[in-house]
């Protein structure tokens, strides 16, 4: 069994640790040099759209009373640390998936818990020591416990933990979800299975095997199989080499000015060649 504890709007979360006064008010973090909107609260995201630049959206910001961070990179990781230690003292191995979620190996946890009350034991221990809502979602394989995951976010009923163990209950969930929720399913693939007719993640886990990857790909074959309950992805205890290297700012205002653009360019292209460096990889291209 597998779990998948997201925290739920990482950043935002992190700000208002330390200010009771922001309870339920809408807060946004800006990028670098505060160019563009790279988080929101659930309060914040009717009014605002991820990656708006921060100068088109001074109007909306006053008239919402939204708040507003620069982002604060040291104190994410280290509420990130927080959370994936706490998790680490519960469940026997972890996967770091990403700065505000991991992957949880549950193996020999159900003689201690039930899965739901495990789920609400991790959420409640990672909110009284890290001070952080998440969601969790269980079930037998990666793709699956991400997608419980997702409902646990997404539908407040479920007080953010989906137990998604048993079978029934995956069918019913998966004939809810459109399929391009499904983790590793993009906009184009799902557009093109879309044209096939298959429209919910149920579809897909109906879709024979062989036919998705000689239509399609071993990955999907992969993720098919992961959601008929058959676990084909195990958790990384080393973190995967990244397939890129992004280093980037918005600018906070209109720029016409072909040399700053220029410069800008050349300093970021140099900075990422350092993190390249500093990670022992090489490129084909920059």
């Amino acid at each position: 069994m597998f779990a998948l504890i997201d925290v739920n709007s990482m950043y935002t979360a992190c700000e208002s640790v330390f200010r009771a006064d922001l309870k339920g008010k809408p807060i946004i973090c800006l990028s670098n040099n505060d160019g563009c909107v790279i988080a929101r609260s659930a309060e914040a995201r009717p009014y605002i759209r991820m990656g708006a630049p921060y100068f088109e959206i001074k109007s909306i910001i006053k008239q919402k009373q939204v708040v507003v961070f620069s982002s604060n990179y040291p104190l994410y990781a280290d509420f990130s640390n927080r959370f994936m230690a706490v998790i680490s003292q519960i469940v026997p191995q972890i996967e770091v998936y990403s700065i505000d979620e991991c992957f949880c190996n549950l193996t020999g946890m159900d003689a201690l818990y039930s899965w739901y009350e495990l789920g609400h034991k991790l959420k409640e221990d990672v909110f009284r020591c890290a001070h952080l809502p998440v969601g969790v979602g269980i079930s037998s394989t990666k793709t699956l416990a991400k997608l419980a995951n997702h409902a646990a976010k997404t539908w407040k009923k479920t007080r953010g933990v989906v137990d998604l163990s048993s079978p029934s209950r995956q069918k019913k969930l998966m004939a809810l979800v459109p399929v391009g929720e499904v983790w590793g399913i993009g906009r184009k693939l799902a557009k093109r299975l879309n044209q096939s007719g298959i429209e919910t993640a149920l579809d897909l886990s109906r879709l024979p095997t062989s036919q998705a990857r000689k239509l399609y790909s071993v990955v999907l074959e992969r993720t098919v199989r992961e959601l008929n309950g058959e676990s084909c992805l195990q958790l990384e205890d080393i973190a995967p080499a990244k397939q890129q290297i992004i280093c980037s700012r918005s600018f906070g205002h209109k720029v016409v000015d072909y040399e700053l653009v220029r410069q800008s360019v050349c300093a970021f292209a140099e900075r990422a060649a350092e993190k390249l460096r500093e990670e022992k990889q090489y490129c084909r291209l920059v």
